[in-house]
């Protein structure tokens, strides 16, 4: 049973397409009319009209494109010019609402000529709303792709495993959707501007049934896909302000797969001591996580005091990025990577770095004047830094690192 309506009843209505896609526009509100509902003044708000319920009539509606910016920040709030609204009105045409790069136009009276009846005049509007089209397009791709690569310093594999790959997916996924979008709608206008230019008008035969479908589907899935990425930012935003997913050392139940104070230590050791705790400051915690890309990660701090057997104590802190990667291959980048991401930071200095049983090592201060080495064994990757109090007895980088390298892949 059809829904009955009141005079003067307001329903909502979601567009049936872009506003590029001017005939299925222009066929879709004249459908409506025909229907009994018409598009109220300033009607069209983020992608959803209002329409009145009336008395249902034919009604012309056209949408004109703009040279000028029709947003609200602009000096005459992107309203189209007073005078030009009332030579239209003299032609039998009624100013409703703007649409983007377009203002709609409409006519109950059949007979009344054309708003534009010059192709080239139509077709220059269409160049200027072109041209902002093809800025668009720039914007997106600095904004969306450039951007991001600048912000992550180049270090996508880096980004990828620290997010996790799949949300990295969704997120490029969603860029190229909009940019996509971006890019159909250019092409679009050109070839409405080629039409215009060629036949002198564009066609108004479009069905815009055939448009919904393919237009709500990408819609929606941009829609899902933004909602996702905001709740996956603002999870991982709480996540890393309140370390959620690290847990203290001596609550770890699983097996460390690289040497650690303790180890640094040797046999007979004793007294093994914290000095330092806070899990929301992330002293002596963990954190193990995988990824499609990194099947096992681990990130260790440790800050302790242990005695060793010659009664000489190591006092001080190491901190441990630790990878397991899917391939040899994605190892090498992401040492790579690691080394590119510290040197952009202060204090950044190569040393000679020991001679280990690796197939890769790097060895720098870093920017906490820290002796820091990379060590890649296989698809194994380990970043380690060890700083120490001790004035009594202090291990060199070749020993310590040695001992780490020699713990990877048993």
């Amino acid at each position: 049973m059809s829904k009955t309506y009141k005079a003067g009843q307001h329903i909502y209505r979601v567009l049936p397409c872009p506003s590029y896609e001017i005939s299925c526009l222009e066929n879709w509100m004249s459908d409506m009319a025909e229907a009994g509902f018409h598009l109220v003044k300033d009607g069209i708000f983020a992608g959803i009209a209002t329409f009145e319920y009336r008395e249902p009539e034919k009604v012309k509606y056209r949408l004109e494109a703009t040279e000028k910016n029709t947003s609200m920040w602009s000096d005459d709030g992107g309203e189209p010019d007073p005078e030009q609204v009332e030579l239209s009105r003299q032609y039998s045409w009624e100013y409703v609402a703007k649409l983007k790069d377009f203002y709609i136009y409409r006519s109950a009276d059949t007979s009344a000529r054309e708003l534009n009846t010059d192709p080239e005049v139509q077709a220059l509007a269409l160049n200027a709303v072109k041209k902002r089209q093809r800025d668009a397009i720039v914007s997106s791709l600095i904004l969306l792709v450039l951007y991001p690569i600048i912000l992550t310093k180049g270090c996508l594999l880096l980004t990828t495993i620290s997010m996790g790959t799949w949300w990295m997916a969704f997120m490029l996924l969603f860029a190229v959707l909009l940019i996509a979008d971006e890019i159909r709608a250019f092409c679009h206008l050109k070839r409405v501007q080629r039409k215009l230019m060629d036949e002198g008008n564009y066609s108004s035969e479009t069905d815009w049934k055939k448009s919904m479908a393919p237009y709500y589907c990408r819609k929606i899935v941009k829609t899902v896909l933004a909602i996702v990425l905001i709740c996956a930012f603002l999870r991982a935003w709480g996540v890393s302000i309140t370390n959620e997913n690290k847990i203290l050392l001596a609550e770890y139940s699983g097996t460390i797969p690289f040497a650690t104070m303790r180890d640094f230590a040797g046999e007979g050791s004793k007294g093994y001591e914290e000095t330092m705790t806070g899990l929301s400051m992330g002293f002596n915690t963990i954190e193990e996580k995988a990824d499609l890309l990194a099947p096992r990660c681990i990130e260790f701090n440790e800050h302790a005091r242990v005695q060793k057997a010659d009664g000489s104590y190591i006092d001080g802190g190491l901190d441990v990025d630790y990878c397991e990667m899917r391939t040899q291959g994605l190892a090498h980048l992401l040492i790579q990577e690691m080394r590119r991401m510290d040197k952009m930071k202060k204090g950044f200095q190569l040393i000679d770095a020991p001679t280990l049983d690796a197939d890769e090592v790097i060895a720098y201060m870093n920017d906490l004047h820290w002796p820091t080495v990379i060590i890649r064994k296989g698809n194994v990757v380990a970043k380690a830094y060890f700083y120490q109090f001790s004035s009594a007895y202090t291990m060199t980088i070749e020993e310590w690192a040695g001992m780490i390298c020699d713990s990877l892949g048993d």
